[in-house]
């Protein structure tokens, strides 16, 4: 086993600890919440921006305030609810349940964060280093990546390269 190897494996493990910790309910909503939280900034930045006319005089620096408003307002909105929600798993008795899916969500997400590594290193040659090229896990994931292509945007696909 390489580097990589050890690396891809501790992605593996802390990702599925963290998915274990937070349970699949919040793991689940951090991620709808974020991607919420960036659409109401970005469609109500201007709306929002309105409130600090007063405190910034050019109109940059209110999107940019209004903007980091509506997403941090959002992301605490949602972290009171997963809150609420994992007392309420708690109370049902199904923290453990919880906490496997999402030990199991975590080693997905941990997988897919490895592809995109995978990816990048296929993008700029590095996968032609000894201590990536002898990996065990390398050639899986590389696999992986190759099969991924025809879905890729074609200035990415054509630039892949691992040997």
């Amino acid at each position: 086993m390489t580097v990589f190897d050890y690396v891809f494996l501790g992605i593996l493990v802390l990702s599925a600890l963290v998915g274990m910790w937070r349970g699949l309910v919040s793991e689940v909503l951090a991620l709808v919440t974020w991607v919420l939280a960036l659409f109401a900034a970005w469609h109500y930045a201007a709306d929002a921006a309105e409130l600090f006319r007063g405190l910034f005089v050019e109109m940059v620096w209110r999107q940019l305030a209004g903007f980091l408003l509506i997403f941090v307002a959002v992301l605490l909105i949602a972290a009171f609810l997963r809150f609420l929600l994992r007392e309420l798993l708690r109370a049902a008795g199904l923290r453990a349940t919880d906490r496997f899916f999402g030990a199991l969500f975590g080693l997905a997400r941990g997988l897919l964060i490895a592809l995109v590594v995978v990816l990048l290193g296929g993008l700029v040659g590095i996968a032609r280093e000894p201590w990536w090229a002898n990996a065990m896990f390398s050639p899986p994931l590389e696999t992986a990546v190759i099969a991924a292509k025809p879905w890729l945007p074609d200035a990415v696909a054509t630039r892949i390269r691992f040997r």
